[in-house]
C-alpha cells in the first residue's frame, strides 16, 4: 500500500502554478549561503508553503474579491518534512493576524514595523494573484516595489524576456490602435506600453483609459488583468504538450495493470470518468476564453472595431480570475499526474496505485487541495 504522506507529496512540491514552496527555497538558499536568502524578513515565516485552494467549504470566509479562490498558508510543523503535517490559515481570513502572532511572533518587539508591513504586502500580493506563476509572481512583486531575491522565482531569464515580448507584442498594436495615426504619440507608444506594464500612471494613461472608456478608478485593475490574460494565453500555448499527454492517459491510459474484481474496475472507471469531466470543463473554460480573447482582439487591431474590446476589458477581472484558476488547477493536476506515474513503466499502475491517483486528480480538478485518501495524511 502506498506510505503515509504519498498523497499529499504531490500537492506541496514545487512545479505547480497553484504551490510556491517557500520552505524548501529558503533552505536551499541556505545551504547554498545564498545572500539576501529571505524571502520574508520574519525568519519563521520562510518555512512556509503557499497554495491556492478553491473555497468549497462554506465554513470558510469568501474571499473579498468575490472569487472562490484563497490562498493557504500551510504553515509544517517539522520543515525538514513538511509531509509530516501542518497548520493552515487562508491569507484573506479575519484570524490570520493571530495565526500570525502565534506561529511567528508578529506582536513581539523583535522585528521593525517597516519589515512587518513588507511581509505583510507580500501576502497580500499574492493573495491577489489568481495563481502562482513565478512569472506572475515577480512581476506583480516588482510592480509594487518590493525588493526579493529574484532566485525565488525559479524561471529561466530567457523565458522570462519572452513572455515579456510576447505581452508586449500584444499590447502595442492595441495602443496603436487606440490612439489611431497620430503622428504626435507614435514614438511614445514604448513609453505607453511601459505604463501598462506598470498599471500604475493613470494619468499618463488617460487618452487610453478614455478611448476604452475604463472608470479611472478600476484602470490600474483591468490592465493588470489584461496583461494577466494575456500570460494565460501564452501559457496555454506553451503547456499543450504535456496537457495533451496527461488527457490521452486518463482516456486510454488510466487502466489498472493487474487483474482485479469487476466492483473494482467499475469503480476506478467511474472515478476516471469524472476526472475526464472535470478536466474537460477547466479545458473548456481556457480554450473559450482564449478563443474569445484572440477574437476581439483581432478584429479591434485589423478594424478599429473597439467595441466588443472595450465589453471585454470591462469583464477582464473575472476573465482573469477564472482562467488563472482553471489553467492552475489543470497544470496542478497535470504536476500531480506526472510525479506519481512516472516512475511505473509505461506509466501503468497497479489497482491498488490507480485508484487513489484518480481520486487525488478528481478532486484537485473539483476543487479541493486533496483527495479522501489525501486528507487522511494532512493535518
Amino acid at each position: 500500500m502506498p506510505k503515509a504522506g504519498t498523497y499529499l507529496r504531490p500537492e506541496l512540491d514545487p512545479g505547480s502554478s497553484r504551490v510556491f514552496n517557500c520552505n524548501d527555497l529558503a533552505r536551499k538558499f541556505a545551504r547554498e549561503k545564498v545572500e539576501d536568502r529571505l524571502f520574508f524578513k520574519n525568519a519563521g515565516m520562510n518555512r512556509l508553503v503557499i497554495i491556492k485552494e478553491a473555497l468549497t467549504d462554506e465554513r470558510i470566509e469568501p474571499h473579498p474579491s468575490g472569487f472562490a479562490v484563497g490562498t493557504k498558508l500551510y504553515i509544517p510543523y517539522n520543515e525538514a518534512d513538511i509531509y509530516e503535517g501542518g497548520r493552515s490559515a487562508f491569507c484573506h481570513s479575519s484570524q490570520l493576524q493571530d495565526v500570525l502572532n502565534q506561529q511567528f511572533g508578529f506582536d513581539g518587539a523583535k522585528a521593525s514595523k517597516d519589515d512587518l508591513h513588507r511581509d505583510l504586502k507580500l501576502l497580500e500580493i499574492l493573495d491577489g494573484l489568481p495563481s502562482l506563476d513565478a512569472f506572475l509572481m515577480r512581476d506583480a512583486i516588482e510592480v509594487e516595489g518590493v525588493a526579493v531575491n529574484g532566485r525565488y522565482f525559479e524561471i529561466e531569464e530567457s523565458r522570462r524576456v519572452a513572455i515579456q515580448e510576447f505581452i508586449r507584442g500584444k499590447i502595442e498594436p492595441l495602443v496603436r490602435a487606440a490612439y489611431g495615426d497620430q503622428r504626435s504619440v507614435a514614438h511614445r507608444v514604448s513609453q505607453l506600453v511601459d505604463k501598462i506594464w506598470e498599471t500604475k500612471d493613470t494619468e499618463a494613461l488617460g487618452q487610453l483609459i478614455e478611448a476604452f472608456r475604463i472608470p479611472v478608478e478600476e484602470a490600474p485593475a483591468i490592465f493588470a488583468a489584461w496583461k494577466g490574460i494575456v500570460f494565460y494565453c501564452y501559457e496555454y500555448s506553451r503547456t499543450k504538450a504535456k496537457r495533451e499527454e496527461f488527457a490521452r492517459w486518463l482516456k486510454d491510459g488510466a487502466v489498472e495493470r493487474d487483474i482485479v474484481a469487476k466492483s473494482i474496475h467499475a469503480s476506478i472507471d467511474q472515478i476516471r470518468r469524472g476526472t475526464v469531466d472535470r478536466m474537460r470543463e477547466h479545458w473548456s473554460l481556457v480554450e473559450r476564453t482564449t478563443r474569445e480573447y484572440d477574437s476581439v482582439y483581432a478584429r479591434f487591431v485589423e478594424s478599429s472595431d473597439a467595441a466588443n474590446f472595450i465589453n471585454f476589458l470591462r469583464g477582464a477581472k473575472s476573465v482573469y480570475w477564472r482562467m488563472g484558476d482553471a489553467l492552475s488547477r489543470l497544470d496542478h493536476a497535470a504536476n500531480c499526474w506526472d510525479i506519481m506515474s512516472k516512475n511505473f513503466p509505461g506509466r501503468k499502475l497497479p489497482s491498488e496505485n490507480l485508484e487513489p491517483l484518480l481520486d487525488l486528480l478528481r478532486a484537485l480538478l473539483a476543487g479541493r487541495t486533496s483527495g479522501s485518501r489525501a486528507a487522511s495524511h494532512a493535518a
